[in-house]
């Protein structure tokens, strides 16, 4: 029986999100501005107004005033599922991820706040279907969607399934799902505000308190074409909710200036507790579909846990040369600390990344940048849940190159570009007894981000 419910629960008709995911862990993104997008390194930085989300301590290194900047961080991607030998690619639209920053400082004490999407952050379309709506269909064909499947599981589970609605078994094994879509779409808008204060000239400290609100929307939907005794029938199944959760958290940070040439940033943000209220859409109530999600464990007006894990970043900034300037930064992840509900467990160590950013300063207006960023991820594709299949965390080896350029004293722009190449992964085979529940599934992706910033100072 458990084996029956292990390969029920691979049957993912019901998203938990979809976001690209970069610079960061398998939920948490690290992509808060163009200057992070030109370098891949900021947990040192101390050196633009985007410090407030990355090493709020070394705020109390920039000029006293106020230092307003606001970003954008446009993004494509290209998102592939293969399996049975052929490849489904979600489409590459064009997505935007703003970001803004204020900060106003003077000699032993700043205040500042920060807008950034600190998880979530865009949208995902398999205009032709994917893995999840492959599993459905084969899920559908051996029988799970019916009275005996909804029994079993009512008496596993000790709950009722919504309504009535079933879908028919194949018994041809030549059933179809006819103008599949997987689409989602899922946002974690982040307010931060807090305070800084210079303790002398070398260390500084920072603490502030974090709102996250996060949105999230699902469809999935086909045409279940199906042969049973003999009779040719087709059902529609169309699966759409939307979730909603919020929380609270903090951020904590020190800075050690040890010279004009060295300088430490360290940052602590703490876990955020998320439980996700589910609204199932009319057009899914009353259907198979509404039946699906409760076997996946999304009711209307019912939650599931899935919390933004708390994160350090350590960081440096060694000018090794009176104009160029070396930026190693590293980021831990503290995903297994976090509350998964069912994916509980799943996660195997905490992820990371690892990051080196280079700056040439041309001219005392005029500087080049250029990163290197390494995501290493602690989850293995057998293991994904219904979140990471829509959008799997990999592996990742990410370039990038940018500039800044100061056109007045207190005007900064900042344009760069960034590529994210991801390491492919597969999955095993799923069986139901002798028959395939899922099949064997390779997971690719590839994501190119750019970044333009404007950062005001009232000097």
């Amino acid at each position: 029986m458990r084996t029956w419910f292990r390969c029920l629960y691979l049957v993912v008709l019901i998203l938990g999100a979809a976001f690209p995911a970069f610079g960061g862990g398998i939920d948490n993104k690290q992509n808060y501005s163009a200057a992070y997008v030109g370098s891949l390194s900021r947990n040192g930085a101390t050196d633009g107004a985007d410090v407030a989300a990355y090493n709020p301590g070394g705020i109390m290194l920039l000029k006293n005033g106020l230092h307003l900047a606001l970003d954008a961080q446009p993004f494509t991607f290209d998102y592939d599922h293969t399996y049975n030998g052929e490849t489904y690619t979600a489409s590459p639209d064009i997505i935007v991820a703003p970001s803004a920053f204020v900060i106003h400082k003077s000699d032993r004490w700043a205040a500042w706040g920060a807008f950034t999407i600190n998880g979530g952050g865009g949208e995902t379309d398999y205009t032709n279907g994917n893995i999840i709506t492959e599993t459905i269909k084969n899920s559908a064909s051996l029988g799970i969607f019916t009275n005996t499947g909804y029994t079993a599981y009512e008496a596993q589970t000790g709950t009722t399934r919504p309504n009535s609605a079933i879908l028919l078994p194949d018994d041809t094994n030549s059933a179809t799902l006819t103008n599949p879509l997987a689409y989602a779409e899922s946002y974690d808008y982040t307010l931060t505000t807090g305070l800084a204060y210079k303790i002398n000239s070398i260390f500084s400290i920072a603490a502030g308190a974090r709102y996250v609100w996060t949105d999230k929307n699902v469809d999935i939907r086909g045409v279940y074409n199906y042969t049973f005794m003999g009779t040719p029938g087709s059902e529609s199944v169309v699966g759409k909710y939307e979730q909603e959760a919020d929380g609270f958290g903090g951020i904590f940070g020190i800075n050690i200036h040890l010279s004009d040439s060295f300088n430490i940033g360290i940052r602590y943000d703490t876990k955020v507790k998320l439980d996700w209220e589910t609204t199932v859409d009319s057009a899914t109530k009353g259907t198979v579909a509404e039946n699906i999600l409760w076997m996946n464990g999304r009711v209307d007006g019912q939650s599931y846990a899935r919390d933004l894990p708390a994160v350090l970043g350590i960081g440096f900034e060694w000018r090794v040369l009176p104009k160029f300037t070396v930026k190693p930064s590293y980021t831990l992840f503290f995903e297994k600390d976090a509350d998964w509900g069912s994916q509980n467990g799943k996660v195997y160590k905490n992820s990371y990344d690892l990051g080196l950013g280079l700056q040439y300063d041309v001219t005392e207006r005029w500087a080049l940048t250029a990163g290197y960023l390494y995501i290493d991820v602690g989850i293995n594709p057998d293991d994904y849940g219904i979140i990471e299949r829509m959008n799997p965390p990999l592996d990742c080896h990410a370039f990038s190159l940018g500039t800044k350029y100061k056109m007045t004293e207190r005007l900064l722009l900042t344009v760069a570009f960034a590529g994210y190449f991801y390491e492919d992964a597969t999955a095993s085979t799923v069986s139901l007894g002798a028959a395939t529940l899922t099949p064997e599934v390779t997971y690719d992706k590839t994501l190119y981000q750019g970044g333009i910033g404007i950062q005001y100072s009232f000097l």
